[in-house]
């Protein structure tokens, strides 16, 4: 088709009418006369590609004018593709780093450099590519909300069911991207079989009561210290329990005995209590008998030590004079024995019936 169609006065891509000059045959459809702008780029592209076409089709055997034409559009639409694809060729190496991001800037393939939050240009694809990692916001991996994933087996050979989340971010992206295969696949296996040998050292109870803060601690050392042997480039913050406790299938089983060993420790409670209370009782009276006992011994002793004297000075008189001392000793003796007794006297003389207050001699004798 030659260019000087212009189909009712317009250029070749539907222009507004051209200007006084009737060689006016340029292909990307300057504004006519009137001041309307052209169509947008692809318009044009598609135009011209159907124009090209044509041009293939009507072959080089037209007049002068044709050829001329023909000639002028190929190395004006070349020239056009070259430009618009140099520019879009160009546009690939420049991008944006967000504020918790940075760019691992590959050069062929291989690491180059890191770039910081920005715009940045590098050498276009595929001389250079970038990665994006997010490396300054906390990310969170939660395990064990699987049926068999967060049960594991304790020191003490029972099973506990645990569900825990590991904070983690990254602290270096070259070792992130290109270290591990898989990072965060990685990280996953690593804190449940951490999480696995910690339980396995320790004794349910302590897993489901006071040893929950040892079991965060140990399992984010191990966990950190595993990625770092492997060059992970990823930092552990925290490691925190959700849940710690007995398999559902065992749950009221395991409450019964926890109600068991809590009335345990309820009974013990009671009977330390009763005994602090009965113990100092019972030595208070033990004291107290040991005391009385001791004070009647020492009586005793000293009423036997007397009485030993005693009995020694009287030996020693009765050496001297045994008659008087014999009729001492036996008026003594008979003043002691009739003096804690009733004495009644009767006379046979006397020729009445004797009275006898035996009342007043019981009373007496209690």
């Amino acid at each position: 088709m030659p260019w000087n169609d212009n189909k009712g006065g317009k250029g070749p891509w539907g222009d507004g009418p051209k200007g006084s000059g009737g060689d006016d045959k340029s292909p990307w459809g300057r504004p006519g006369d009137n001041g309307q702008q052209g169509p947008d780029l692809e318009d044009s592209l598609k135009k011209m590609q159907e124009k090209f076409a044509n041009r293939r089709k009507g072959g080089g055997g037209r007049g002068g004018k044709g050829s001329k034409g023909g000639g002028g559009f190929s190395g004006a639409g070349f020239a056009m593709f070259a430009v618009v694809g140099l520019i879009g060729w160009l546009a690939t190496g420049v991008f944006q780093v967000n504020e918790q991001e940075q760019a691992v800037v590959l050069r062929f393939g291989e690491f180059h450099s890191t770039r910081g939050p920005g715009f940045h240009v590098r050498f276009p694809d595929p001389i250079e590519t970038h990665e994006i990692v997010l490396v300054n916001e906390i990310q969170k991996l939660h395990i064990g909300t699987g049926a068999s994933e967060g049960q594991m087996l304790t020191g003490d050979e029972n099973i506990v069911d645990i569900d825990f989340v590991v904070h983690w971010k990254v602290n270096n992206p070259q070792d992130f991207l290109f270290n591990v295969n898989g990072p965060e696949n990685t990280l996953k296996s690593i804190a449940e079989s951490s999480m696995r040998e910690v339980v396995g050292k320790m004794d349910f109870q302590s897993i489901i009561s006071k040893g929950r803060d040892e079991v965060q601690t140990s399992t984010r050392e191990l966990i950190q210290s595993t990625l770092d042997s492997y060059g992970a480039g990823i930092e552990i913050t925290v490691v925190q329990l959700d849940k710690s406790q007995p398999p559902a299938v065992v749950n009221d089983a395991f409450l019964d005995v926890n109600n068991a060993a809590q009335d345990k420790v309820s009974t013990i409670n009671q009977a330390t209590a009763y005994a602090n209370n009965v113990v100092p009782r019972a030595r208070g009276e033990a004291e107290k008998i040991l005391q009385e006992a001791d004070a009647y011994r020492s009586k005793v002793i000293a009423a036997a030590t007397g009485e030993a004297e005693r009995f020694r000075l009287v030996f020693e008189e009765y050496r001297k004079a045994p008659r008087v001392t014999r009729e001492r000793m036996y008026l003594e003796t008979m003043e002691e024995v009739l003096g804690r007794s009733e004495t009644i006297i009767l006379d046979n003389d006397a020729g009445a019936v004797p009275y006898l207050p035996l009342d007043q001699l019981r009373r007496g004798e209690k």
